[in-house]
């Protein structure tokens, strides 16, 4: 399996975006680091295979320590991630990680549907997925899960402890828990029950709307990533505004924090507003197969003339910009917030024949329809080195609004209470109401008010009269 990917990093977080499937071989990326497209040779002179064995034997039978077989797929793992590091979005993507960026582009994953905090006894359980196996097993809010496919899991790693949770669909995991509440302060105390719970595939809401304006006239549709999900749940969505089931004078479309996902979603978020056959986004490469125009197509219930305004920031990159970047070149949509993060590079992922691991190297940029290219020179020196990124990139908004620290973290814990809703999560800033409206989001409803206003003056105009 192969496919485009653009990786984009924000604090803590790596954002994947997958873009397009591609049939290139691993031996043919390998060799792009060389001008030809033929593996490098001992007369290459920077590759010796004559050396490589010499080395890796000496490691394997004179190294002080016997190293565990761990140690020897870390050692490889990391000697073929510094192959390939060209620029900060290159990777080599070991069997494990490649199976998790499958399940993030997916936007769904088989486990219990529960979601979690770390405590010292084990996993303290905030929200359960409605209708999920958790659900289904009688997993409430507030239990503690002590044990898990009979271990007890006090004191081990939160990936660790859902290492043990996910399985192929239909499988089965026992988990011990003790009913909740928790205490105020201290471990869960009281006797383990049981609960065998078959696990099924859970896909977590991307999509989060909510009515928004003096008198919820308008609607605010926050995308938390660009996962495949997120197109059913956005059509069906927008689906309801066309047919009028959910009557709204415009929408906000908040890209905020999202760092990107799978180009055909965000080609098919950005047609729903746009007319069939306008350019959504160019990539140019030197591969044959890497350089080609994205257009919008068919889709059934466009929303040609709804007022649109598109929110944005510094953590909006990738597949957020190529939307955004379509609609304000487009003159369809007005951006709001401040200027996004700048990533307009492509990767090509591909998985290893015959193995689970994969490749990923830059294989082309990415331009707006009017050819727009804001990545940072800085990303990536003349010699791969990663940059400090470069401040002058990215889409600047038509109407700039920065957010101060408050207002990020008031905003931050909103999205929070938000996320946690469809959960049955308890709101963990309940002073936050569902009425919140930030400083950015407050600017584009006047906006769209504003459009609302100018739109009745038009119609209420009488005709033109002609002369004669």
């Amino acid at each position: 399996m192969a496919g485009f990917e653009e990786n984009f990093m924000r604090p803590g977080i790596a954002a994947l975006l997958s873009v397009s499937m591609l049939s290139l071989l691993v031996a043919f990326l390998f060799a792009s680091r060389s001008a030809g497209a033929r593996q490098p040779t001992a007369r290459d002179g920077w590759w010796d295979e004559e050396i490589e064995r010499f080395v890796r034997t000496k490691v394997a039978e004179t190294y002080v320590d016997k190293l565990e077989e761990t140690a020897g797929h870390d050692a490889f793992g990391r000697a073929m991630d510094a192959y390939v590091r060209f620029d900060g979005f290159c990777d080599y993507i070991p069997p494990e990680e490649h199976r998790q960026w499958l399940e993030d582009t997916a936007g769904r994953y088989a486990g219990l549907g529960i979601k979690i905090n770390s405590v010292e006894e084990g996993l303290h359980i905030v929200g359960v997925f409605p209708g999920g196996p958790a659900d289904t097993a009688g997993i409430k809010v507030d239990d503690t899960l002590v044990q898990a496919a009979g271990r007890n899991v006090a004191g081990m790693e939160v990936d660790a402890i859902t290492r043990l949770l996910k399985g192929p669909p239909g499988s089965s995991v026992t988990v011990g828990l003790i009913r909740g509440p928790r205490p105020e302060s201290g471990p869960a105390r009281g006797s383990i029950e049981e609960l065998a719970v078959a696990r099924a595939f859970i896909t977590p809401h991307t999509v989060f709307s909510r009515r928004v304006g003096e008198n919820r006239e308008f609607l605010q549709v926050r995308l938390g990533e660009f996962a495949e999900e997120t197109a059913r749940e956005f059509d069906a969505l927008l689906d309801k505004v066309a047919s009028s089931e959910v009557a709204v004078q415009g929408i906000i479309l908040d890209l905020r924090h999202n760092g990107g996902g799978v180009l055909n979603v965000a080609v098919r978020v950005a047609g729903r507003f746009l007319r069939e056959g306008r350019l959504v986004v160019r990539m140019e490469g030197r591969a044959a197969d890497s350089s080609k125009n994205y257009v919008s197509y068919e889709q059934r219930g466009k929303l040609l003339d709804m007022p649109l305004v598109v929110l944005v920031d510094g953590n909006s990159a990738s597949a957020s910009e190529i939307v955004a970047g379509a609609l304000q070149d487009h003159r369809r949509a007005v951006l709001v917030g401040e200027r996004t993060y700048g990533k307009f590079l492509v990767q090509s992922i591909t998985t290893v024949p015959g193995k689970d691991a994969a490749v990923k190297l830059t294989t082309a940029r990415y331009y707006t329809p009017s050819g727009r290219s804001y990545q940072g020179p800085s990303d990536v020196d003349s010699i791969g080195r990663t940059q400090a990124h470069d401040a002058g990139s990215g889409l600047v908004p038509d109407v700039v609004i920065p957010m101060d620290d408050d207002g990020l973290l008031k905003l931050r814990q909103f999205w929070m209470n938000e996320e946690g809703e469809p959960w049955g999560e308890k709101p963990r800033h309940p002073e936050l109401g569902p009425d919140y409206v930030d400083a950015q989001l407050e600017r584009a409803l006047q906006l769209l008010q504003g459009e609302i206003v100018l739109q009745k003056i038009q119609r209420s105009r009488p005709p033109a009269r002609r002369n004669g």
